[in-house]
């Protein structure tokens, strides 16, 4: 399938179909998405160098670097260590990565025992799983999921936070599907999307809502510049009367 660009704005990415192929999706600046289609006991290695990573699948089991992560699992390695990945069951496997400062520990967060954040109300209702947070010893990193309660709206009232480029990984949905928006002063932009599908989002606003079949459903990973590591956002004007009730970001006033 072919890729959609969508300028500065952000793109959409349709990962290949082929098993065994650690494949990259995007590089933006020093972040990069990779994505492995894996069949149980296909693997890759990654060499040691100066980035850090995530790795986790949407959909099946994988062992990195001796941990065994189950679905929706992360591990994190930091600057100066290797990856070894092996499948153990067929899955989707992403690995994002980011330059890192520091040397740190590895660790494996667990989908079970994420924070659990129910957030919005009624048409906007969705439930936020934080894997990685601002209180994690990391240098670029924040990472979660996302999933809509029904045909709910999510990333939503409307927020940016440019200069913070985030990919979503959409899973789960099948046979519905969402539809993405982008949206900053230069135009907007609507994409459906399904279940594999990636959306890298460098600026603007980046509302999504999903059908009532299976809701809206996607992995999120943000590289922050250095020092700039955290959930702050801005509120799209139109919207700033929308309640957010319950939220794990930091809305910026004004």
């Amino acid at each position: 399938m072919e890729r959609v660009t969508c300028l500065l704005r952000g793109s959409l990415f349709h990962p290949g179909k082929s098993y065994g192929v650690l494949e990259r999706l995007f590089k933006a600046g020093d972040f990069s998405l990779y994505y492995f289609r894996a069949k149980k006991g296909d693997g890759f290695t990654v060499d040691a160098d100066e980035n850090e990573r995530l790795v986790f699948s949407t959909d099946g089991g994988v062992v990195v670097n001796g941990e065994t992560l189950g679905v929706k699992d992360m591990i994190y390695a930091p600057r100066g260590a290797g990856l070894r990945v092996v499948s153990i069951s067929e899955s989707s496997i992403y690995l994002a990565e980011a330059r890192g400062f520091t040397e740190r520990r590895q660790f494996v967060k667990r989908f079970n025992e994420s924070v659990k954040v129910e957030s919005g109300q009624d048409c906007y209702a969705r439930v936020i799983f934080l894997m990685v947070s601002e209180s994690d010893h990391v240098d670029r990193f924040l990472a979660g999921y996302t999933e809509g309660v029904g045909g709910s709206w999510t990333s939503y009232p409307p927020h940016r936070h440019d200069g913070k480029p985030e990919a979503y990984i959409f899973y789960g949905m099948a046979p519905g599907f969402g539809v993405q928006l982008l949206m900053d002063d230069e135009g907007e932009d609507a994409y459906i999307v399904r279940d594999g599908d990636v959306v890298l989002i460098e600026r603007g606003y980046h509302p999504n809502v999903g059908t009532s079949l299976s809701g809206i459903k996607y992995a999120w990973v943000i590289a922050a510049p250095p020092g700039k590591r955290d959930l702050s956002v801005e509120i799209h004007p139109l919207f700033s009367s929308v309640p957010l009730r319950t939220t794990h970001l930091k809305v910026k006033e004004g």
